[in-house]
C-alpha cells in the first residue's frame, strides 16, 4: 500500500471512530440525564392528569344465584384523545349518533369518553367496562332494592338498610395526561380507574330472579296490593312484589302519582279478615275446643249487637272444618266465646302476627295491632277478632308465620330477604334467628287437612292450581273506608301453601283495591308457575 492510500484509511477510520465516541458520549449524557430527572418527571405527570368521572362505583345486590339485580348491565367505555388516530379508532367501534356526539368535543381539542360496541387495539384510545343498572328494563324487586340519591347513597330499601356496605366514594375514571402547557400528550395513552373488586362485593338476597320475574308478570293483573312467596322450611322470601312499581329512572315522576307506588305494601299493616281465622283455629285445637258444632243462622247476637255472616241465609250446622272450608262467620263468633281472648291472644303472639318483623339487617316491617287480653274481655271486640276484624292490623310479612307453621310440623323461622354479604371474598351469613314453635304437629297437621277444603269444598276453588294441588284460606277485609261511589274498600287475600301434602312453597296475596282478578287466581297462577320453574311434579308432589 502507498504512503498516500494509508494516510486516506487512516483518516477515513478516524472520522469513523470519532463519531462513534461523540455518540456514545452523547448517549451517556442523556442517560444520566433521564435518570437524574426521574423522580422529577414522575411528579411532574402526576400532576398533570385530566380526569373525566363516568359513573360512581357501588356494590351489587344479587339473588340467590349469584345472578346481579343491580350493576346488571354492562358496557364498554372508550377514552379518546383529540388526535387523528383517536378519532378514527372510535369511527370503527362507536355508533354513528354517539361518534357524532363525542365528535363534537374531540374538534374542541378536548379529549372524550364514549359507549363503544367493540375494542381496537390503536393509540389515541383505551378502553374498560363499566357495571351499572340497566336503564332500558324494570328494576326487579324494586321496592325491597330501594334506590340511591344523586350523592350515592341508599335512600329506601336494602340499598338503605346495607349502604355502609354497599356505598364507595369511587368512581370511574377517564385518565389523560397533559404537559406543561396543559396540552394533552399524544405519546401517552388514556386509561382508567376502575375498581372491578369493589363492584364485586355486595349483599346476595334470597330472592330468586325467575320467580321474582314470574310473581311481577302474574300480579299485573291487580291494581294495587303485593305478593310474597317463601320457601317452606326457612321462611326465606323468593320473590317480593309490590304493585304499582316506580320508576327507578324517573322517581321525581312516580313520587307525584296519587296510586302511592313508591310504597312497600308487602312490609305495611292492613286489615286481613279471614286468613286469620286459622290462627283461632289453631288456638281452638290447642285449648281441645275444635269438636265444637255450631248451627249458623247467618247472624248471631253478641253484646246486644248483631253480627252477621257473609252468608246473610246461614251456613247451617257447622264444625270446624266445614267453617274454614265455607268461612262461617258466625261459627268463629262462637268458637271465640269458648276459646276465650288470652288462648287467641297467645297464639297471634306466638306467631309475632302483627309484630315487627326484622327481614335483614336494618330493614323493617310495620308493626301491626293485636289487641291485648284485656281489649278481648269486651265480647264485641273478641267477636271481631275471630273472624280478623275489629283493631287486628298485620302486615302481609308476619303473615307468612301462621301459614308457614301449618305447612311444616307447626314451627317457623322469621321471613327473611338476606342471605349473606360480600366483602373481598370473606362472606358474612345473615342470622335469622332460631326455630319457633307455635303450635303442636297435631294442630299443624289438621290444619294442614282442613285448609286443603277451602280450595276443593269451600271459598277457594279459584286458588287450584292446574299442577299440583293446594291449601289455603281466602280474605274480603272490610276497612272502613269507601270509595267515591260509597262501596267500601276492602283488603282482599289469598294465603296458602302448595303441594299441600309436601309443602314447598307459602305464598301470601293482598290486594288493597278493586280488581278483575281475584287473590286466590293470582295464588293458583304463581303456583304453576313455579312449579314449571322448578319442575314439582303433580303426581307424587316432589
Amino acid at each position: 500500500m502507498s504512503k498516500a492510500s494509508y494516510s486516506k484509511a487512516f483518516a477515513t477510520r478516524s472520522v469513523i471512530c470519532f463519531f462513534i465516541i461523540l455518540s456514545l458520549l452523547l448517549f451517556s449524557v442523556a442517560r444520566v440525564a433521564v435518570i437524574s430527572l426521574e423522580n422529577y418527571s414522575a411528579v411532574a405527570v402526576e400532576q398533570s392528569k385530566f380526569r373525566i368521572n363516568i359513573s360512581r362505583v357501588r356494590g351489587t345486590i344479587y339473588d340467590c344465584n349469584m345472578v346481579p339485580l343491580t350493576n346488571n348491565f354492562t358496557k364498554r367505555v372508550a377514552a379518546v384523545l383529540p388526535n387523528p388516530r383517536g378519532i378514527l379508532a372510535l369511527n370503527f367501534c362507536a355508533e354513528k349518533e354517539n361518534f357524532e356526539k363525542s365528535l363534537n368535543t374531540l374538534k374542541l381539542n378536548k379529549p372524550t369518553v364514549c359507549d363503544v360496541n367493540n375494542e381496537i387495539n390503536s393509540d389515541g384510545i383505551a378502553f374498560t367496562t363499566v357495571y351499572e343498572q340497566d336503564k332500558n328494563s324494570k328494576l326487579l324487586a324494586c321496592h325491597l332494592i330501594g334506590y340511591t340519591d344523586s350523592s350515592g347513597h341508599g335512600v329506601s330499601g336494602l340499598q338503605k338498610a346495607y349502604d355502609d356496605f354497599l356505598y364507595s366514594d369511587k368512581y370511574v375514571s377517564a385518565v389523560f395526561t397533559t404537559g406543561g402547557t396543559g396540552k394533552f400528550l399524544d405519546g401517552i395513552n388514556p386509561y382508567f380507574e376502575n375498581d372491578i373488586a369493589d363492584v364485586k362485593n355486595g349483599v346476595v338476597t334470597t330472592i330468586d330472579i325467575n320467580i321474582q320475574n314470574a310473581v311481577e308478570t302474574i300480579i299485573e293483573q291487580i291494581n294495587s296490593g303485593c305478593v310474597i312467596v317463601s320457601e317452606v322450611g326457612n321462611a326465606k322470601i323468593r320473590a317480593m312484589a309490590s304493585v304499582p312499581t316506580f320508576d327507578i329512572n324517573n322517581l321525581e315522576e312516580s313520587l307525584k302519582k296519587e296510586d302511592s307506588p313508591m310504597i312497600n305494601r308487602a312490609i305495611l299493616p292492613y286489615n286481613v279478615g279471614s286468613v286469620f281465622k286459622p290462627c283461632v283455629a289453631a288456638a281452638s285445637i290447642e285449648n281441645q275446643k275444635d269438636n265444637l258444632t255450631f248451627v249458623c243462622e247467618g247472624r248471631l247476637e253478641i253484646a246486644r249487637r248483631m253480627f252477621r255472616c257473609h252468608n246473610l241465609s246461614g251456613h247451617g250446622n257447622m264444625n270446624l272444618c266445614d267453617a274454614i272450608a265455607q268461612s262461617c262467620n258466625c261459627y268463629f263468633y262462637n268458637l271465640s266465646a269458648q276459646i276465650g281472648g288470652e288462648g287467641i291472644y297467645k297464639m297471634a303472639s306466638s306467631l309475632s302476627i302483627g309484630a315487627k318483623i326484622k327481614i335483614a339487617e336494618n330493614l323493617y316491617t310495620s308493626s301491626g295491632i293485636i289487641p291485648s287480653t284485656n281489649d278481648l274481655k269486651n265480647e264485641g271486640e273478641l267477636a271481631n277478632i275471630s273472624i280478623g276484624q275489629g283493631t287486628i292490623l298485620a302486615s302481609p310479612v308476619s303473615m307468612v308465620n301462621l301459614y308457614q307453621a301449618i305447612a311444616t310440623d307447626g314451627c317457623y323461622y322469621m321471613p327473611s330477604v338476606v342471605e349473606k354479604t360480600i366483602k373481598d371474598g370473606t362472606e358474612n351469613h345473615y342470622a335469622c334467628g332460631e326455630k319457633t314453635r307455635a303450635m303442636s304437629e297435631k294442630t299443624s297437621k289438621k290444619l294442614k287437612e282442613y285448609l286443603k277444603t277451602v280450595i276443593t269444598d269451600g271459598t277457594g276453588n279459584e286458588a287450584q292450581p292446574t299442577l299440583v294441588n293446594a291449601a289455603g284460606k281466602t280474605a274480603t277485609a272490610q276497612t272502613g273506608r269507601y270509595y267515591e261511589d260509597k262501596t267500601e274498600i276492602t283488603n282482599s287475600w289469598f294465603c296458602g301453601f302448595f303441594p299441600a301434602d309436601n309443602p314447598r312453597y307459602v305464598i301470601v296475596v293482598m290486594s288493597d283495591s278493586r280488581a278483575d282478578t281475584s287473590t286466590a287466581s293470582i295464588f293458583a297462577q304463581i303456583a304453576d308457575k313455579i312449579c314449571e320453574l322448578k319442575q314439582i311434579n303433580v303426581q307424587n308432589n316432589d
